[in-house]
């Protein structure tokens, strides 16, 4: 196996020449924030990982490039448009896939992403992947344009305590906190109250402009439950511009945009702008958010989308 996944690597990198010789080298010093490139980056391959489990082709269409070349566990060689359709003809059969550990390096405009994570199947077999992805910054846009994965049983551990050593507890915060914003982002497009909720600690606090603070996951639920009886379609999308952790309390920055269709009829809302949430770790190790707080670069719009 050793022998295959050395030989596939050797072509994912010949591959990836190829295909960033065709545009020139990649500057030295790239124009982008690094920092925000890194995040949109485990974003991605965040949303890969689920589509094992949703098998939803639109999340390939859309993050990546149209010339990409993948090796699979068994060596062979796909691209986007193959997966798509093998996606669409068939489910991949997994009920669960959790990324545990990435490291992104930067070279102008081309990232080498290397990670491993854990999965189940539907027939309760589990394991784990270990891959390495490329991608590259094309008109202001990260896509992949190679991945290469070695498939391991879940029983056969990193040697270290993680795949990057002194690097575990920060990835895994980031992850964590990643995997909480996903979550969120999927149950406003929902429309569910409770599952939203379910994602502040007991004690949260909600602060949006031009409004009283709701306080207590009691009463955001509440909150939410009426907001979503206003507007029952929403269209909601966040994207994270800085993460900072210290301990158990974390702070992510980022922003939102946002459309409703109104229930009531009429032209939908729509709304975009800046948020700032603070998070706290759980005894599980899960991120929940403690204070919420946005507001928006549309005058006057704020009221208008917390209106119940």
């Amino acid at each position: 196996m050793t022998t295959n996944i050395q030989a596939n690597l050797v072509i994912v990198g010949l591959l990836v020449l190829g295909t960033v010789s065709c545009s020139g080298p990649p500057p030295a010093d790239a124009s982008y924030d690094r920092t925000r490139a890194e995040t949109e980056i485990r974003e991605i391959e965040g949303s890969w990982a689920q589509v094992a489990v949703s098998g939803d082709p639109a999340v390939i269409e859309r993050i990546f490039a149209d010339d990409f070349v993948g090796v699979a566990p068994d060596g062979a060689h796909y691209t986007k448009q193959g997966f798509i359709e093998d996606t669409k003809a068939r489910p991949l059969g997994f009920t669960s896939i959790e990324v545990n550990e990435m490291k992104v390096r930067f070279e102008g405009n081309v990232a080498v992403a290397q990670g491993h994570e854990t999965f189940t199947r539907k027939d309760g077999q589990r394991g784990r992947f270990v891959w390495t992805d490329v991608l590259v910054r094309r008109d202001g846009k990260w896509q992949l344009i190679a991945a290469q994965d070695a498939m391991v049983p879940d029983t056969e551990q990193p040697t270290s305590v993680g795949l990057f050593e002194g690097s575990a507890p920060a990835e895994q915060a980031r992850e964590g906190i990643s995997k909480t914003r996903s979550e969120y982002v999927s149950a406003w497009r929902a429309a569910n109250a409770s599952k939203v909720a379910e994602l502040y600690t007991k004690d949260a606090v909600v602060m949006y402009p031009n409004q009283p603070a709701v306080s207590g996951r009691s009463a955001i639920v509440d909150y939410f439950k009426g907001f979503f009886a206003e507007f029952p379609r929403n269209e909601f999308e966040l994207t994270s511009a800085e993460i900072e952790i210290a301990g158990s309390w974390a702070f992510d920055r980022g922003e939102y945009r946002w459309k409703g269709v109104p229930r009531a009829g009429g032209k939908p809302t729509e709304d975009s702008g800046k948020y700032l949430v603070v998070l706290e770790r759980q005894a599980s190790g899960e991120w929940k958010v403690a204070r919420d707080m946005d507001n928006s670069d549309r005058s006057g719009s704020q009221s208008t989308r917390a209106a119940q």
